[in-house]
């Protein structure tokens, strides 16, 4: 046995002194060598092992980019070299949709997500039987538009990216042109060296082609909500033939497109296209908008919609695909529009719904949605609570403390009242310190208890206020209803003496309406004893 200090010596550390500190720092211990490699290991794993993990990780996040990007542009690669006619292909979905996927998924802006990109382009060409070195090429040539768009657009604000700004498709159009003739010089330069062809054509025709393109996809892909909070039923519902009747229109102008063909085939369902914008959501007109350039890209560059042109002269390709641009871009810039409009129309109904204090309901939306739910009545097998209550001495509150307190307490009054109830239960401001609730409950004690609870919450709620505690409580008059009711003026009547009977009998308390519930029942969950 050998004594040696418990600060030794790691043979791993470059001649660093790994030391464990003792109660007592001048502390020996005596242990043998094999003791002292079993004290070491587990201090050395613990200084490498946060290194490990992080390296572990972004390896583990690197792989996933490089396979979920390499997946989808491989996926839509094969879709666009499906549509191959002439000289090039009807449709490239490719670039766009990888530009939308990284502007989606942020995490896979990193070069093992380009390198994906790399791969599935490269290895969809290569099955098509493209030559190596070619495919390698045309991969490049997207990756700098890719590129380009992506970090364009990284630029633009997030409700631009989401369509929800009056110019938010201008402004979109604005970042991808650039990256479109980035890519032109790409491609011209591929085309001379590949195929001996002309510079100056392939920057006359590329622009169009990359941006006819990504104006089909890339709205669709940036306004599609996230999957975790999308609702297929509740987005593609329809309640109402007024709903249905846009979509049927478009499906009738594209099939009547497809039977008259003609040079003027292509604007046929430009109508029903514009009444899409006007009465569907932005998600859903840039679906139907990537559907309907799709194909119309597909079938005339395929053949199947004759328009009278010959597809094989570049310059006549160039005039289709701007005339496709502007197919899709006007129906999005006024569906945007549209977003824009009732956007300010929500908030305008909301601010003349709301009390701005307490962000509750104010008396007049409160009177007439009440108006509606009792004469709607409660569910089969539900009730409601209808609470009438008002803050005691509040007057007291606000001369002791200040208005400003008194604010501050009916603030709080509202955050407790919306933590006693669902979100579709109503609360409002009747005025001053006097609220009213409407709540659907199981039954009777179910009634019971959520009127306690909420004059019990308040109760033990403290709002501090310039350092000082301030408590309040509630009196309430109450009454539980399980049919319709259409008499709600005199209800309101009722429930206003029931609150003053509360009063009068000391505050903080619950008083059930005796007409509308059993005195027993009141008796054992409504209120205290005098």
């Amino acid at each position: 046995m050998a004594t040696v200090p418990f600060s030794v010596l790691s043979p791993n550390a470059g001649g660093r002194i790994l030391t464990r500190y003792l109660p007592n720092p001048s502390s020996r211990l005596t242990m043998s060598s094999s003791r002292k490699r079993r004290a070491l290991v587990p201090q050395e794993r613990r200084a490498s092992t946060p290194a490990c993990r992080t390296w572990g990780a972004r390896a583990g996040e690197g792989s996933r980019a490089f396979l979920l990007v390499a997946l989808v542009v491989f996926a839509a690669s094969l879709l666009g070299l499906a549509t191959a006619h002439a000289f090039s292909v009807s449709f490239w979905p490719a670039n766009a949709v990888l530009v939308g996927l990284m502007l989606r998924h942020r995490r896979a802006i990193r070069l093992s997500g380009w390198m994906g990109a790399f791969f599935g382009y490269v290895l969809a060409d290569l099955l098509f039987g493209r030559s190596l070195p070619l495919s390698a090429s045309f991969a490049g040539t997207n990756l700098v538009g890719a590129l380009t768009a992506t970090a364009l657009l990284l630029r633009l604000d997030e409700r631009d990216l989401s369509l929800r700004r009056v110019h938010s498709v201008l402004r979109i159009l604005a970042a991808l042109l650039p990256a479109c003739f980035a890519a032109a010089l790409s491609g011209s330069l591929l085309v001379t060296v590949h195929f001996n062809g002309s510079a100056l054509q392939a920057m006359k025709t590329w622009p169009a082609s990359e941006l006819v393109n990504y104006l089909i996809v890339l709205p669709a892909m940036l306004t599609l909500p996230h999957p975790r909070h999308f609702d297929l039923r509740r987005s593609w519902a329809i309640s109402s033939m007024r709903e249905i009747f846009p979509a049927l229109s478009l499906a009738l102008s594209s099939a009547a497109a497809v039977l008259f063909d003609g040079p003027g085939s292509i604007i046929f369902p430009m109508p029903a296209m514009l009444l899409c914008a006007l009465t569907y959501s932005t998600s859903t007109t840039a679906v139907l908008t990537m559907l309907l350039g799709a194909g119309c890209l597909i079938s005339i560059g395929l053949g199947v919609v004759d328009i009278g042109q010959d597809m094989s002269v570049p310059e006549l390709v160039v005039s289709v695909r701007i005339a496709v641009a502007f197919l899709v871009l006007v129906p999005l810039t006024i569906s945007s529009a549209m977003a824009v409009r009732d956007e300010l129309l929500n908030q305008l109904r909301k601010a003349a719904d709301h009390d701005e204090l307490t962000g509750l309901l104010n008396r007049r939306a409160f009177e007439r949605r009440m108006k509606e739910r009792l004469a709607a009545g409660p569910e089969p097998g539900t009730g409601y609570a209808v609470l009438w209550l008002d803050i005691d001495h509040f007057k007291a509150i606000n001369d002791r403390h200040g208005h400003l307190a008194g604010d501050a307490v009916l603030q709080a009054f509202a955050k407790v009242a919306r933590s006693c109830c669902r979100e579709d239960d109503l609360i409002g401001r009747w005025g001053g310190e006097e609220f009213a609730l409407v709540v659907q409950v199981s039954g009777r004690r179910t009634a019971g208890a959520v009127a306690a609870r909420l004059r019990e919450n308040f109760a033990a709620h403290v709002t501090i206020w310039n350092e000082v505690p301030i408590r309040a409580t509630i009196s309430i008059g109450a009454c539980y209803l399980e049919q319709a009711s259409s008499e709600v003026q005199s209800l309101i009547g009722e429930l206003d003496e029931a609150l003053y009977r509360a009063k009068r009998k000391g505050r903080d308390r619950v008083e059930w309406l005796p007409s509308r519930l059993e005195p027993a029942y009141s008796l054992a969950a409504g209120a205290k004893s005098a």
